[in-house]
């Protein structure tokens, strides 16, 4: 059972206070994962002394591939030049607005005999700048329509610059792309309702280093309830926009190290996890074939981190049919990839838990893609091996378990597991079969509320969570949970892990 970002809910479990501060410093230091600055000027005057040095500043910083971003037809040769130079460059062609009252009929079909290179992996900068204006207006929109259709022609993503001129870029968006798009809205500083019309279409937001300034407090705000981590991407926009502790200097892509850490605090995160998910995003939108530098990007994923948890995928077989479950839609939660090609045996279970397990993480947690209590005696294998560490396990379950084993079985959890997180997201038979489809038929929903009140009286923490999908009624089921003695947590409708 996949669990959501905690929302309104009831006090957190006990973990086991002895260990949870050794935990968390280690968390903090953990490996951090390959990153990708998916937005650069290494093409500009200001790399032109010592690009082989930033370049190596970037690798020592984790920054894997840097991808630069064309301007203008110059710069857009130039980009080219160095990623056929840089295996770790890639390139992008555009004509930023400003420049947008420079381009002839001549230079426009120079321009485009750029996109036919290998190493070109969109087009952009492209959009509109009503700020400046450094172009007419409708320069700006002629030469952005034209390169949209050329994107679209060629099946390449878009790279969005849009700055106080929200409407129209949508506009115009929407009417040369359609409904969907694949692109990123760059350098994002707006509201949460701009971004919300690009989520709308399908799109990526990047955020550059004002989001680590002390005054961005709105932005921040924005990125941390309107942008989920699965659509977001890393970004310097260097040379310009330095994070605040380089303010003043150039920026380069070895700076990513200031606006990773400040959105592992947004998000509630760790900097592993913001490095993984941004690199999977990166490879979805530009097809990239980067994440797997990642392992934790690796198929068959079987024990996957999130922030200091460590998750185990033993199945991806589940009882139920929810319709809003990520199963249906995607392989992926924060940035692992769950799809399992067979069920993994005990030995193959353990051998993936970190011999460490007890001081990197505060809980093990029986999440995968599947529903853990179809292999019941696995999970009472798994945590025989993990109470001989003393470990805090959690098991994330549609509440299922006694159905289908046909018998009590939180009797049998007893001294093994620590709490029991069951997913009800109905109130009533006819809604859980709506909701939930489950393969067992209308008794299931009585047989969860069995299961949730025999777990009371063997484990020492129960909850029951809901997903909050539109129109749902939460007062309703936190009086549910104080009826059956339990706690309650609402998890975010579509926000998974």
């Amino acid at each position: 059972m996949l669990s959501g970002r905690s929302g309104v809910r009831t006090p957190s479990p006990p973990y086991c206070v002895r260990h949870s501060a050794s935990r968390r410093k280690t968390q903090d230091t953990q490996r951090i994962m390959l990153i990708v600055d998916s937005h650069a000027h290494l093409n500009f005057p200001e790399f032109q002394k010592d690009l082989p040095e930033v370049i190596t500043r970037a690798k020592q910083h984790n920054v894997g591939y840097i991808i630069t971003v064309g301007t203008d037809p110059d710069s857009s040769r130039r980009a080219i030049e160095l990623a056929n130079i840089y295996p770790e460059v890639y390139a992008t062609i555009g004509i930023h607005p400003h420049e947008a009252k420079n381009i002839t009929d001549s230079n426009w079909q120079e321009f485009i005999k750029l996109i036919h290179s290998d190493k070109v992996i969109a087009i952009g900068e492209i959009g509109l700048d009503f700020y400046k204006d450094l172009s007419p207006r409708q320069s700006q929109k002629d030469i952005f329509i034209r390169q949209l259709n050329l994107a679209k022609e060629h099946k390449k993503p878009v790279i969005i610059h849009d700055r106080e001129a929200h409407a129209e870029c949508l506009e115009i968006l929407k009417r040369v792309m359609g409904s969907k798009i694949r692109g990123v809205a760059h350098c994002f500083s707006g509201s949460k309702e701009i971004a919300q019309e690009y989520l709308k279409l399908g799109m990526f937001i990047s955020v550059a280093g004002p989001i680590t300034y002390p005054n961005a407090t709105t932005l921040r705000e924005t990125v941390k309830k309107s942008i989920p981590v699965e659509s977001l991407l890393l970004e310097t926009d260097c040379p310009f926009l330095a994070p605040q502790a380089k303010r003043g200097e150039r920026n380069e892509p070895a700076y990513l190290v200031y606006h990773i850490n400040e959105l592992a605090k947004i998000y509630g995160l760790s900097v592993e996890d913001i490095a993984r998910i941004t690199t999977l995003n990166v490879q979805r939108l530009f097809g990239l074939n980067i994440a797997r530098a990642n392992a934790d990007a690796e198929p068959e994923t079987i024990a996957y981190p999130i922030r200091n948890s460590l998750y185990l995928n033993i199945t991806n077989r589940c009882t139920c049919k929810c319709y809003f479950c990520v199963t249906s839609f995607s392989d992926y939660v924060k940035g692992h990839n769950l799809r399992l090609s067979k069920e993994p045996s005990l030995e193959e279970i353990l051998s993936a838990i970190p011999q460490d397990v007890h001081i990197k993480y505060k809980e093990v947690v029986f999440c995968g893609y599947g529903e853990p209590t179809l292999r019941l005696d696995i999970i009472k294998g798994v945590c025989r091996y993990l109470k001989q560490k003393d470990m805090y396990i959690r098991i994330n379950t549609n509440g299922h378990a006694n159905i289908i084993a046909n018998k009590s079985v939180p009797p049998e959890l007893k001294g093994l597991v620590d709490c029991v997180s069951v997913s009800l997201n109905a109130l009533t038979t006819k809604e859980y079969q709506e909701v939930c489809q489950p393969q067992f038929g209308e008794q299931t929903f009585d047989k969860v509320i069995e299961f949730i009140r025999e777990a009371k009286e063997s484990l020492p923490y129960v909850e029951i969570t809901t997903v909050m999908r539109p129109n749902i009624d939460i007062k309703s089921f936190q009086k549910l949970a104080q009826d059956l003695g339990v706690d309650f947590r609402a998890r975010i409708y579509n926000e998974i892990g």
